[in-house]
Order: C-alpha cells, then sequence, then structure tokens
C-alpha cells in the first residue's frame, strides 16, 4: 500500500469521495484516509435531497430555471440572516449544482424530481433513489474504478508542512501519507465536538447529542493549526427526532444498487401519487419529527415527570431543554389540534413536495409513539408520564393561554390550548443537532484562507468541513454542497504543480485533535 499519492483527501464522505473522483479524473493518483470503518459520513445519513437547477430532470418536467433564479429564491430563504451569506461561494453552488447532478446520474445515481421547496419559486429538489445509500455505493464504485487508495480506520492527527510552510500530508495512525501536489479536507462538521459546541454557542447546546457521533471536528482543528479560521462557529441546527422506528423502513430496506435504483425510478415515476404518498408518509413517521406548528396551534412538550422543559417557540430551545433532563418528552395537544393535523394544509411532517404525514398515519405506522386517551390522567398513564405533574402543567399552561403570558419560559403563541379531549401525545421525542454549520474560511476554489485572505499552500477544503460561511438554510442544499465543493477542490489540487521539496523538516508531529478551544483561530 503507498503512502504517497498526487492527491491526498482526508475524509470519505460524500464530499471526500467526490474530490477523489475530480482529482483521479484530472490525471491524478488519489488517496483517501477514513477514520471510520466504513466510507460514507453524513451523506450516508441524510434523507438524500439534492437542490439544483438547470438539471434535464427540470428539463423533462417542463422547469425552465435559471442560475440567478435559484440565487433569488436562497436570498428569499435566508431572510434576516442574508446578511451572513458568503454570496460568492453561493454563486459557486448554484452553478455547478445541476452539472453535478448530471455527473452523479452519469455514475448511477437516480432521482425522483424536480419537487416544489417552499419558498423556491420552482421545483428544484432532487430525491434520491431508493434512499442515501445510493450516494455511498455510486461515489465507492467510482473510486475503485478511478483507482482511488480508500484507507479506513484512519483518523488523522495533524497535517505536515515542509520547511516552505506548504501542506504536504498528514500523520494517521503512526503513519505519513503524502500529497504532492495537494492535502484536501472533507471531515464533516463538528456537531459531535462538546469542546466546541460549548466554546462558541453555550454548555446547553454542547449537551444536544448529533445524529453522526463522527462528526467530531477534526478538520476544523487540523486547518486551524495550519493557519486558516474557522467562520460562523455559533451556528447549529438543533431540533426533536423520534426514535427510529422498531418497524421496516419501507425506503431504507431497499438496497442501493443501479440497477435496483432504475427500477425504483420507474415504478414511483409511473405510480398514482396517492399511492407513492402512502409508501412514503410510513417513511416520514419513521425518521422526521413534528412540525412545530403544533405547538403554535396549542400543543406543549413535557418530560416524563410531566413538567415542561422550554419555550416552544423556539426548536433551539427545546432541544436544549430536552437534553439537559433524560432526553425524552412528549408532545401533548388535544383533540382540537388533532383534527386541524389531519388534513391538508397542516401536516405533521413532511417530505416537501412528495408526501405528508398527519395525526392518522402516526396512529397506523408508529404505534409506539401514538397514545390517545379520554382523559389526561389516562394518557399520563399510557405514555410513561407522571400523572400529578401532568395535571399541574396543563393547569397552569391553561392559565398561561388565558392571560396570554408564559412566566415560565416566555412562550408567546399559545394557539387554543389544551382544553377538549380526547387528549394526545406523541412520544419520545429526543434532543439532536442534525448539522453543525460553522466552516473553515475557503476561496472559489475551495483553497483554505488565512484572516489575511491569502491561501494556504497545498491545502483545500471542502463540504461542511469546508462550507466558509454559507448559511444553506432550506431542504437538499448540503447535499448538494457537498458534491460540488469536493469537485470543485479535487479538481484544483489535482491541477496544483506537483512539490519538489516533500520533507516535513523535523516538525512537531504531536496530534493537534486535543487543541485547546481557546488557541483556535475564529471569526464569528
Amino acid at each position: 500500500m503507498s503512502n504517497t499519492a498526487d492527491v491526498l483527501v482526508i475524509g470519505g464522505g460524500g464530499s471526500g469521495m467526490s474530490a477523489a473522483i475530480s482529482a483521479a479524473t484530472s490525471g491524478s493518483t488519489v488517496i483517501i484516509l477514513e477514520k471510520c470503518e466504513e466510507v460514507g459520513g453524513s451523506t450516508g445519513l441524510s434523507v438524500g435531497s439534492f437542490t439544483a437547477a438547470n438539471t434535464a430532470y427540470q428539463y423533462r418536467a417542463g422547469v425552465n430555471d435559471s442560475t440567478d433564479l435559484f440565487i433569488e429564491d436562497m436570498k428569499v430563504a435566508n431572510g434576516t440572516d442574508e446578511v451572513r451569506e458568503n454570496t460568492v461561494l453561493r454563486r459557486v453552488l448554484a452553478e455547478n449544482a445541476g452539472a453535478t447532478v448530471e455527473w452523479l446520474s452519469s455514475i448511477g445515481v437516480q432521482f425522483l424530481g424536480p419537487t416544489p421547496e417552499p419558498p423556491y419559486e420552482k421545483p428544484r429538489m432532487h430525491n434520491v433513489l431508493p434512499n442515501s445509500s445510493a450516494y455511498v455505493n455510486a461515489l465507492l464504485r467510482e473510486c475503485r474504478k478511478r483507482d482511488v487508495q480508500v484507507v479506513t480506520s484512519a483518523r488523522v492527527e495533524k497535517l505536515l508542512r515542509n520547511s516552505d510552510g506548504e501542506v504536504i500530508g498528514a500523520r494517521a495512525g503512526g503513519r505519513e501519507y503524502f500529497g504532492r501536489r495537494g492535502v484536501v479536507l472533507a471531515t464533516g462538521d463538528y456537531s459531535a465536538a462538546a469542546d466546541l459546541k460549548a466554546a462558541f454557542v453555550g454548555e446547553a447546546a454542547a449537551k444536544v447529542q448529533p445524529v453522526n457521533p463522527n462528526n467530531t471536528g477534526d478538520g476544523f482543528r487540523l486547518g486551524n493549526d495550519v493557519g486558516t479560521v474557522m467562520l460562523q462557529m455559533d451556528r447549529l441546527y438543533e431540533g426533536l427526532r423520534f426514535p427510529p422506528s422498531k418497524l421496516p423502513d419501507p425506503i431504507k430496506i431497499l438496497p442501493s444498487h443501479p440497477v435496483v435504483s432504475r427500477i425504483v425510478r420507474t415504478v414511483v415515476e409511473r405510480l398514482p401519487k396517492n399511492i407513492l404518498a402512502y409508501v412514503l408518509r410510513g417513511a416520514l413517521t419513521s425518521w422526521v419529527g413534528p412540525n412545530n406548528t403544533m405547538y403554535s396551534a396549542g400543543a406543549v412538550l413535557v418530560d416524563e415527570a410531566g413538567k415542561r422543559v422550554a419555550n416552544e417557540d423556539s426548536d433551539k430551545q427545546l432541544a436544549r431543554g430536552v437534553a439537559a433532563g433524560d432526553n425524552k418528552a412528549f408532545m401533548i395537544f388535544d383533540q382540537t389540534v388533532a383534527d386541524k393535523f389531519s388534513a391538508w394544509p397542516n401536516p405533521v411532517s413532511t417530505f416537501p413536495g412528495v408526501a405528508y404525514a398527519y395525526i392518522q398515519d402516526y396512529k397506523r405506522y408508529r404505534p409506539d409513539i401514538f397514545h390517545k386517551a379520554e382523559t389526561l390522567d389516562e394518557l399520563a398513564v399510557k405514555a410513561g408520564i407522571g400523572v400529578v405533574g401532568l395535571q399541574q402543567t396543563l393547569n397552569d399552561y391553561r392559565g398561561y393561554v388565558s392571560s396570554g403570558t408564559d412566566p415560565e419560559f416566555g412562550r408567546q403563541e399559545f394557539g387554543n390550548g389544551i382544553t377538549t379531549g380526547p387528549y394526545y401525545a406523541l412520544g419520545p421525542l429526543q434532543a439532536y443537532i442534525t448539522l453543525a454549520d460553522g466552516g473553515l474560511a475557503v476561496d472559489s476554489q475551495l483553497r483554505a484562507i488565512r484572516q489575511d485572505g491569502a491561501a494556504i499552500p497545498g491545502l483545500w477544503a471542502a463540504g461542511s468541513t469546508g462550507q466558509g460561511g454559507l448559511q444553506l438554510l432550506n431542504h437538499g442544499l448540503h447535499i448538494a454542497w457537498a458534491m460540488v465543493s469536493g469537485r470543485i477542490a479535487g479538481r484544483h489540487a489535482a491541477q496544483a504543480p506537483v512539490r519538489d521539496n516533500m520533507g516535513t523538516d523535523g516538525e512537531d508531529l504531536r496530534s493537534v485533535l486535543d487543541t485547546p478551544v481557546e488557541d483556535l483561530t475564529v471569526v464569528v
């Protein structure tokens, strides 16, 4: 096994494998170092939607789209966060997303769509078939086809530099690996890095568990050690989810093979929409949490003792409140709310443009988390909630609704409260951080840059590691950025000149993964 290639990629998720393939098809030899036993990263754990403009899927559906319209819609989705947007990288994403969908299609990935995704004017969401493992398997097959060397169980401890200060490789497991032309960081985000979350968001956020426990911020520490800076580290996607269903997921159980994907696409494109929606509702109830508009209609969230945990107006506060306890909570509501969320336009959970799940779907597909009773005491017993605590909480809450004031948590939207039986509970719910949206500073070629804007020689960053201030505030944009940025970073690394000076010149080779947070360079 060689330890030297033209391009060294650190991280074997969607962005890392895209970078490796791009470098390989640009004529370079490539090594991937992946710290886990298998490749895939967050890409393999995702829902898998890919938002893009100017695709063949759009053309066949009669959708006339453009890069500029895509950018304008992203501005709308950003809302007040538009002031934080990296407009240069946003254009890079908008201009390259469509071509990246076509590239993925060329290596065997199939999509359903495009489907609408509010507030976008045009349908742009391309939903991978049959599930997100299709990305991982297609990219890994292509890596093998292009002779990319994939080394697993290889956690990188430090980047290596020569006497000229150029990044020339990395040390993993006591072994040195070299990239003659460049190194690409693609290690995912920092949603599992308790120290980074505590330092830049707060101790309460640090207690919220990640969807991907392997996203420990390695690339952020590695890049920071050689001079790049971290941007907007205060940004976390925090929310509540149901635990996985014990029943088979009708989508995730399908094998990801090109033949299966083509068959699935043919079937779903011909299925009547009501039948397709029926199948997808089962998947929706398996992994998607309830819509927070249920709280504004009157629902409350309580812990096992029956006590409220936070202000229901805020996703983040709810997640942190639940995580501060035993990470188990229940949404409580009455028949009025149940009736409202039993039909369009008020779904409990959504897969935008494709399927919507309502109260009756949770009763059908998730009897383990659906609880209903004629009285609150009976409901508490069925759901495993403290009877006395729930009664006291709802008595207090009714008073808050009447007065329009919540002295406990400052809730503003009360809806009609909880008054009319039967009564319902959905849960338990658990708190998760889906994504951490800070990133290393990068330029339009995905070169890692210092605080003064100068590129760090030999180093590129892609995906969540190289998010660089992009907001990505709608579905399907993180997967799009992973693939787009990976391809660009890999291509530019492959085009860089070969370095003659490949010696580490006695550099301190101690691991940087335990670097104290206070020693990191951050621009919030």
